[in-house]
């Protein structure tokens, strides 16, 4: 569901959710698919799906407005504009109970990837633009900026808020993905949790490619904070962790830390602590390789001394081109070798 390069739209609805009137202004007719619609809308799903924040999730049980109105929308699409009328109001009621939601027109799509059929939930916030305006004044043209303030977000630019929902089977591992912007800012936050809890009534679940980048995140910042002096340790470390994450199915917590470490407790210790206090309390995790293969196949060094290094993660693990070498004194060396030829940019 996640892993696709292309859709095909079948149905298309917008719904206008403007916090400054009592009612949502609905439309009784579905949006004609031109081209241009389509590639829009399009390429919105197809990189809200890839996203790296967007997370699984599962409806709470009991009744539920969304995951019923998908479900009936999916089964019979006769009653595609009555049921997006009734998910938008519902979004708009939630929209109402929270001060600081923006306004938005709210997507509604029915499209399928290898002809199994998904229903696209897409909240378009609205954007500041500006066009021109051209009067005619005597005998003259007068040409002026003026501000739109209800712009849409165009293909180039990412959705906040958006949630991709396939046809609900209790049993399934997830019933839908949804991506917030918010929510990966700051989950505590009650603004940031409307659209999952209050308007989805769902919860998040955390899968393998969540439980590797949350791994690979969090180490790395403890590596920035608690390792910022000791140089050949925060080296170590990373080396551990880029190695076990490319050859390892499963890491275990207590194995990689006694081989970052070299058997120092206390910065052990200091770890683990860390690990719990962001949430990660687990002995042992599937690594998920696609994240993997997508998010290590480059790398980036950036040194005190105000070097920015930046290649190919296969070009720093070959011994033939790249070598860090310990000093012995907290510094190391970093050395790029066999150079036959280099260009100044």
């Amino acid at each position: 569901m996640r892993e696709t390069n292309s859709i095909i739209l079948h149905h298309v609805i917008i719904h206008v959710l403007d916090k400054t009137m009592d009612v949502p202004l609905f439309t009784d007719y579905e949006q004609e698919i031109t081209e241009e619609i389509h590639e829009l809308l399009e390429r919105h799903i197809v990189r809200s799906l890839k996203d790296d924040d967007n997370r699984i999730a599962k409806f709470i049980s009991g009744p539920n407005i969304v995951r019923d109105n998908c479900d009936a929308m999916l089964y019979g699409e006769e009653c595609f504009i009555e049921s997006s009328k009734t998910i938008a109001q519902h979004l708009f009621n939630a929209m109402k109970s929270h001060g600081n939601i923006s306004s938005c027109d709210l997507v509604v799509c029915i499209y399928s990837v290898d002809n199994i059929k998904y229903i696209a939930l897409l909240k378009m916030d609205y954007r500041k633009s500006y066009i021109h305006d051209v009067e005619y004044i005597g005998d003259k043209f007068k040409v002026s900026i003026i501000p739109q303030e209800i712009g849409l977000p165009g293909a180039g630019q990412r959705l906040q808020k958006c949630a991709f929902i396939k046809l609900y089977e209790a049993n399934e591992e997830y019933d839908l993905v949804v991506l917030d912007k918010q929510q990966s800012a700051d989950q505590d936050h009650e603004v940031a949790n409307f659209f999952v809890k209050d308007f989805l009534n769902s919860n998040i679940l955390v899968d393998s490619k969540d439980k590797t980048k949350m791994f690979k995140n969090i180490t790395e910042k403890w590596v920035r904070s608690q390792l910022r002096q000791d140089i050949e340790q925060a080296t170590k470390v990373r080396e551990t962790l880029s190695n076990n994450l490319k050859k390892e199915e499963e890491i275990n917590i207590r194995g990689f830390v006694e081989d970052a470490m070299d058997g120092n407790e206390e910065i052990q210790n200091d770890y683990i602590d860390h690990l719990n206090s962001n949430g990660f309390q687990i002995t042992s995790f599937e690594v998920n390789k696609p994240w993997v293969e997508k998010k290590l196949k480059k790398k980036s060094i950036k040194t005190d001394t105000g070097f920015d290094i930046k290649n190919d993660r296969d070009c720093f693990d070959d011994n033939l081109k790249f070598h860090v070498k310990r000093n012995g004194d907290g510094t190391v060396d970093i050395i790029i070798k066999n150079v036959t030829f280099f260009v100044e940019k």
